[in-house]
């Protein structure tokens, strides 16, 4: 499934618009989400988004010898 990022010119914005999403019909699921901003943040973001689509069988995952090096 494909997904929508919508960024709110405020904060004041996020309760209406999260709303405003959740009461339509078509719409899912509403999280509000707060991107990485540091290097390491965004490492980390990188590797649970990794580890989600593994997880959904989009991505298949290493053997540990071979992340080890152990080949």
């Amino acid at each position: 499934m494909k997904s929508i990022i919508v960024t709110p010119k405020n904060k004041k914005a996020i309760p209406f618009l999260k709303h405003l999403l959740s009461s339509l019909d078509e719409v899912a699921k509403v999280e509000v989400v707060q991107l990485p901003q540091h290097k390491t943040e965004k490492s980390i973001e990188a590797g649970l988004k990794d580890l989600q689509d593994i997880l959904a069988g989009n991505k298949s995952g290493k053997p540990l010898q071979q992340l080890l090096g152990e080949d």
